[in-house]
């Protein structure tokens, strides 16, 4: 699938977005879970060019771009993965 996120809502949110919310793009990658992902995962995700992971927003995406609706992402990052101090 490509373009699953709406390239035209993503410029507009970055253009709405404050600057102290330091809202950039990245690549989110979707795991099975439910587990946090192990230090040498995130490393290979990272490696692999994640710059967030989580659960359940990719299979969402899919199912909304699957209707045909327009999609756009947002992630608030709570806390760094493990494996971060070692980059």
């Amino acid at each position: 699938m490509t373009d699953a996120y709406d390239p035209g809502l993503r410029r507009r949110a970055l253009a709405l977005a404050p600057k102290e919310l330091r809202a950039r793009p990245g690549v989110y990658v979707g795991v099975g879970g439910p587990s946090y992902e192990t230090p040498a995962e995130c490393r290979l995700l990272r490696r692999l060019g994640a710059d967030a992971v989580g659960m359940s927003t990719v299979s969402e995406a899919a199912a909304a771009r699957h209707l045909g609706l327009r999609v756009l992402g947002l992630s608030l990052i709570t806390n760094s993965a493990p494996g971060d101090d070692d980059d």
